[in-house]
């Protein structure tokens, strides 16, 4: 950590994500067919992919949103313990999206720093987080880029309930002023 005026700051990791350096804080979604074999007999041009674990509490929920380049620095950091949660990548833009290990069967209520990773995911991926994993919104590399997100409608409308940027803890939604909680930024290395 590099220490500043005002608080240390915690340079994240910045790695191209692989299905295999990000299976412990989801699955990677990408041009490969996750988990072929679904056996569907209908169409011979087809490879089928097993059912993704998508799990979510209430009624699931489907939207995009489109992010412009802001801050390397994060402030928010949420998980969510009774969903997992999707992020792809639309268009031909890559995106990163910064992850930190499931700890709540630990008792933790903060993110560990040294599982935080920044994943740089490309154009037309995605991942789909595991339940606990902590994570901030996805952020634009250069130019803008649409993801597309699955979640659940508990969630969302638990975001869109507060008057403006704060702390939650609201149903399924756990969500800290990391810097304020840990006395570190982390920081994106663009």
């Amino acid at each position: 950590m590099q220490a500043t005026k005002e608080r240390s700051v915690f340079e994240v990791p910045l790695v191209d994500a692989t299905a295999d350096n990000i299976k412990d804080y989801g699955v990677m979604i990408g041009a490969e067919v996750c988990r072929p074999g679904l056996g569907i007999p209908f169409y011979a041009s087809v490879e089928e992919g097993q059912n993704l674990d998508f799990s979510y509490h209430g009624r699931a929920v489907v939207r995009t949103a489109r992010i412009s380049k802001r801050s390397s620095d994060l402030i928010w950091f949420e998980r969510h313990l009774r969903m997992t949660q999707l992020f792809i990548g639309l268009g031909d833009q890559p995106f990163v999206m910064v992850l930190a290990k499931p700890n709540h069967e630990g008792g933790r209520s903060l993110p560990d720093f040294t599982d935080m990773v920044a994943f740089r995911l490309p154009a037309g991926h995605g991942v789909m987080i595991h339940k606990g994993t902590w994570h901030d919104f996805p952020m634009a590399i250069d130019k803008p880029v649409t993801v597309l997100t699955a979640n659940s409608e508990e969630v969302v409308k638990a975001l869109c309930a507060v008057s403006g940027p704060q702390e939650i803890n609201d149903g399924d939604v756990f969500k800290i002023d990391v810097a304020a909680r840990t006395g570190c930024t982390p920081r994106v290395p663009f």
